[in-house]
């Protein structure tokens, strides 16, 4: 079998990445079981991203630092909370509903360590 790139994993970052390589070759994707068995698959939560002022994202990072106890790289950190809006645009170019208020904003909840 000849691929152009090899995908191991059926999670959000395997198949995003899956969907992105997609446009610059053949991609073959590899997963232990059936596709759907992934973590992905089973997470309750939301995906935590700054959306609407008054959040920002020295928030974000605050908290995830904070959160992370000393365990964070903290340029990792900032790199995936700055890139989280576009990320999500990505999402929802792929067809991801988010669940929204009345008036058409993102139906937004705090969770965990967020202050």
């Amino acid at each position: 079998m000849k691929t152009d790139f090899l995908v191991i994993g059926s999670g959000a970052a395997g198949l995003s990445f899956a969907l992105k390589a997609a446009a610059h070759g053949h991609v073959t994707l590899v997963t232990k079981g059936e596709i759907d068995q992934c973590n992905t698959n089973y997470a309750q939560g939301g995906i935590c991203s700054v959306t609407y002022a008054p959040d920002s994202f020295e928030k974000h990072i605050r908290d995830t630092l904070v959160c992370g106890a000393g365990k964070c790289d903290p340029e990792a950190v900032e790199q995936v909370v700055r890139r989280a809006p576009e990320l999500i645009d990505d999402l929802i170019g792929w067809g991801t509903r988010f669940d929204k208020t009345p008036d058409g904003r993102y139906e937004l909840n705090r969770e965990g360590g967020h202050s």
